[in-house]
């Protein structure tokens, strides 16, 4: 749905060069909107683990219970990594403005880190072996870290 456009629309649309910020503003914003959601789908992840963690417990499975732990223990790391990326922002004076292909280069970055943690979550919701499924999602994790790693350096080319 279209938005009706207001007296900054009508005065960018004079000023060359401001649809096309307008624009790359409008795809960080998504681009912090995702990376948000990705937060909270990794804290449910985290939630459910805790829960495996206390069925563990329950069935005296301590070895298996501490390896969740240091799972648990990653996701919520990388939630708070993936919340507090650095993100491609660059003010409409900029200098070292990001131009579309570059931003493109940030979204196929964000877009692995949502294929992986989307496969994290399904991988939880699954009965799969808990042994064979926290291995698994440590490896997913660190995966997406080297990802938000390769952002991070991206981006910081341009600041």
């Amino acid at each position: 749905m279209l938005r009706k456009s207001n007296i900054l629309d009508k005065i960018g649309a004079i000023i060359p060069g401001y649809r096309g910020y307008a624009a790359r503003d409008e795809k960080r914003k998504t681009d912090q909107k995702l990376r948000g959601q990705l937060a909270i789908t990794l804290q449910t992840v985290e939630k459910s683990i805790t829960e495996k963690q206390k069925d563990l417990i329950k069935s005296n499975e301590l070895r298996l219970s501490k390896e969740w732990e240091l799972t648990r223990k990653s996701v919520d790391t990388l939630a708070s990594r993936i919340k507090n990326a650095t993100y491609g922002n660059s003010s409409f004076f900029s200098e070292n403005e990001l131009k579309q292909g570059e931003l493109e280069t940030i979204y196929q970055k964000d877009l692995q880190i949502l294929e992986r943690v989307n496969l994290i979550q399904k991988t939880i919701n699954g009965e799969i072996n808990e042994a064979m499924s926290a291995g698994f999602i440590t490896q997913q994790l660190k995966e997406i870290d080297r990802l938000i790693i390769e952002r991070t350096n991206f981006i910081n080319q341009f600041k």
